[in-house]
Formats: structure tokens, C-alpha cells, sequence
């Protein structure tokens, strides 16, 4: 507590100064001795020259009273709940700052960005964060988990291509049924230096992750789209027998992230008109930004 009138502070239980909280050393049985009470305030034990109001014997007592330096009280003013932050400095008190202080830390995430952002598809942003995180119960982990019997392991092949066992990087995007999906959806974005490896579509988000253009945010978009909907087929032919061509598969993509777009604002320059004209999308069923 920042002590201003003294009159919303509790001079024994909240923390005011370097010995709070008071309480710890002096019971409440020689609170009631004093003629005090265990709901005083801090401006009740100072006089009015600014001395405190402790009974002489209490320094003998709890020498330690004499640290407590004098307070200035000013009577118009509510105290202030304060919390300290990591460099020791006190802050107003709020929910974010008492998070900040006692969550853990690691290393900032540079591809973060790219993941969350605010135009983003939710759905597909928290199933890319899982890919990332490759948390997807993908066959190389099931296994390594030693899930199923020995028989079934054996036979697990990718449902796309139904070769070898799939993994994160086998699906986003070096299975041939993936990869082909890939090379449809990326061809009408810039992202021609982008290969069918994680690690190069990782290293893409983390170099564009802060960047604002219109291309970038679309760039994501289709990442996280294209991960989304490979990830959903391979389920659909596991578990469901049912079947698409690469083709009808980035077809779906295609026309989901073109939806998307169509309901942001656009501006006029050419760079943005050339956009439109690549996913096929009329002025008029967009928002122009007149400026």
C-alpha cells in the first residue's frame, strides 16, 4: 500500500513499509493492551506533528519499530494499491501486472506472429500452433509412445500417400499428396522461395512474422489454411475411408482463403488491384478503401 491519507491502510496486516506486515512480531494481544484495535489504521497511530503513536514501551519491546521512518499524511488523498515489478518499481496494482511477475519465462517466440494475428482464421491459427509445436498425434509419435499393438505399428503408412509412416514434416509438405496440394495453393502467392520442407515454411514465418502488407497477412493465411485442411484429409481417409484429389483439396483451400480476403479493405494502388486479379476477386464484392 502507497500511504497517502492513511485512512483505507491497516497499519498491522497490509503491507506499508519495510517491517510489514506488522503483525508477524507484535501480537494481537499487546495490540489490545495498547488500546489499539486489529482494524487501525495507519493515520490513527500518528500524531499530529508526524510522530508515531507507539507506547514508549513497545520500543524496548520491538526495538525494531524505530526503522519505521515517519509518513506524510495527506488527509484528501485514498491510498493507492501498489505492486512491485520485476526492476523493484512500483506499479498501479492490475491483474496484467501481478501476471507478468509470477508467470514463467522463456525464450520470446519470433514466429508468434505469423501465427496469431488479427485477421487470422482462428480454427486454423490454434491447429498451425499445434503443428509448430508439433503436437499433432501424428504415427512417429503413437509409435514412439508405443501405442497399439507391435502388428499395428507395423503397418501404419501415411493415408495420403500410403508410404512410410507420417510425421509433421512428412505431411506439411513432403508426402506427394501433400506437396502437390502445396505447389496449387502457394502458386498464387509470393512465396516462390518457400520449398515442400517445414523447415523452410518455418524459417518463411520467421522472417515475415511483423510484417503489415496485404501479401504477407494472405501468405499466412494460406500456411495456416493449407495445414488445416492436409490435416483434416489425412483423418477423413483414416477414420472415414473417404477420399480427394489433390486438386479438389486445394480447390477447398483456395476458395476458403479467397473468402477470407474478400472481407478485408483494400486500397487502390496497383500492388493491391494485383492481388485481387490473382485470386480472382471482383471490386465490387469488397470493400474499397476511397482513400
Amino acid at each position: 500500500m502507497s500511504v497517502r491519507s492513511g485512512r483505507q491502510t491497516n497499519v498491522w496486516s497490509d503491507n506499508w513499509c519495510t517491517l510489514s506486515p506488522i503483525r508477524a512480531f507484535i501480537t494481537p494481544r499487546a495490540i489490545a493492551n495498547a488500546g489499539f484495535s486489529l482494524d487501525t489504521k495507519v493515520a490513527d497511530v500518528i500524531a499530529d506533528d508526524g510522530h508515531w503513536l507507539w507506547p514508549q514501551a513497545w520500543y524496548d519491546l520491538f526495538p525494531v519499530l524505530i526503522n519505521i521512518s515517519p509518513v506524510q499524511i495527506t488527509p484528501d488523498v485514498n491510498d493507492r494499491l501498489c505492486w512491485k515489478d520485476l526492476e523493484g518499481n512500483l506499479q498501479g496494482f492490475s491483474s496484467w501486472e501481478v501476471w507478468n511477475c509470477l508467470r514463467n519465462r522463456c525464450q520470446r517466440i519470433t514466429w508468434a506472429s505469423s501465427v496469431w494475428f488479427s485477421q487470422c482464421i482462428p480454427r486454423h491459427s490454434f491447429h498451425l500452433w499445434l503443428v509448430v509445436k508439433n503436437k499433432l498425434k501424428t504415427q512417429d509419435r503413437m509409435a514412439v509412445w508405443e501405442a497399439g499393438s507391435e502388428t499395428n505399428l507395423r503397418l501404419m503408412c501415411c493415408p495420403l500417400c500410403n508410404y512410410d509412416r507420417d510425421s509433421r514434416n512428412h505431411l506439411f509438405f513432403q508426402c506427394v499428396y501433400a506437396s502437390e496440394v502445396w505447389r496449387k495453393v502457394k502458386s498464387l502467392v509470393d512465396m516462390d522461395d518457400v520449398t515442400d520442407s517445414w523447415d523452410s515454411i518455418i524459417q518463411w514465418m520467421d522472417l515475415n512474422a511483423h510484417s503489415r502488407t496485404a501479401e504477407s497477412i494472405i501468405c499466412r493465411i494460406v500456411v495456416a489454411a493449407s495445414t488445416y485442411f492436409v490435416w483434416q484429409e489425412r483423418n477423413s481417409r483414416l477414420f472415414n475411408q473417404n477420399r480427394r484429389s489433390a486438386s479438389v483439396l486445394a480447390k477447398v483451400i483456395i476458395d476458403t482463403v479467397r473468402l477470407k480476403i474478400m472481407g478485408f479493405r483494400f486500397g487502390r494502388c496497383p500492388k493491391q488491384q494485383k492481388i485481387l486479379d490473382r485470386w480472382l476477386i471482383s471490386k465490387k464484392n469488397i470493400d474499397i478503401d476511397p482513400g
